[in-house]
């Protein structure tokens, strides 16, 4: 104790704040659907809607894939932020979204600028 205080948890993390690669952001549902919205360039109320057009589509999974990641928040409670979904459709779009980070080098280069915005370096 080289300043005679008592070792709490704000201290160790500024202490160890440089050997730490990433550190969470504040990450909530309404963030991520912000942040991929506009990265897809839609308005954050399409993520919610009914509609299947391929880029909508694929900009809810890719939200619902994040909110899944970043999140603690149940299946059912997902679906609940992107229009009243059901737990297996969150299953679904996490599991296409996974199925194309392994399979399309552009989409996995997508999934990596994304995931930038919501960990602080």
């Amino acid at each position: 104790v080289l300043t005679r205080r008592d070792i709490d948890l704000e201290m160790a993390k500024g202490a160890l704040r440089h050997i730490i690669e990433e550190v969470e952001a504040e990450v909530n549902v309404d963030f991520i659907q912000k942040t991929v919205a506009d990265y897809f360039s839609i308005p954050v109320a399409l993520l919610k809607e009914k509609t299947r057009k391929k880029e909508v589509v694929t900009a809810r999974q890719v939200a619902m894939y994040f909110t899944k990641e970043h999140t603690t928040h149940s299946l059912k409670t997902i679906g609940y932020h992107f229009g009243g979904r059901d737990h297996a459709t969150v299953i679904h779009s996490v599991q296409t979204v996974s199925d194309l980070i392994d399979s399309d080098k552009k989409f996995k280069e997508q999934i990596v600028e994304l995931r930038k915005k919501f960990v602080q370096k």
